[in-house]
């Protein structure tokens, strides 16, 4: 819980931050800029937040590409073990296919005991 509230806090406190100094950095340019250089950081900041906005669909999609890729590995792996009654019977540590070296089961945490 205590990571939690660490983790939103500081989130919020970087987002709070970076939300302050750019509504301060647009403040100070509009006060003490000409107007060439106001519009081009406003065409600069314009196609910054394209980009990021440009980025985060690849990512997303990227995302859900993988997402499918990996839904349809899935069925074909359970509809393999399905299909294969060997694979059912006897205890975890023989599980593998007919005439191959299968290979050992072993637990993350505790002793192995076999």
């Amino acid at each position: 819980m205590k990571r939690t509230f660490w983790a939103v806090a500081g989130y919020t406190a970087g987002l709070g931050t970076s939300l302050y100094v750019q509504k301060r950095v647009k403040r100070t340019v509009e006060r003490v800029a000409p107007e060439q250089v106001r519009a081009d950081v406003a065409d600069r900041s314009r196609r910054a937040a394209g980009k990021a906005r440009d980025a985060m669909v690849d990512i997303r999609d990227a995302a859900n590409e993988g997402l499918t890729a990996m839904r349809a590995e899935k069925t074909d792996l359970l509809a393999e073990f399905a299909g294969d009654e060997a694979l059912h019977t006897g205890p975890a540590r023989r599980m593998g296919r007919p005439g191959r070296a299968t290979q050992s089961f072993r637990p993350r945490h505790g002793s192995r005991s076999d």
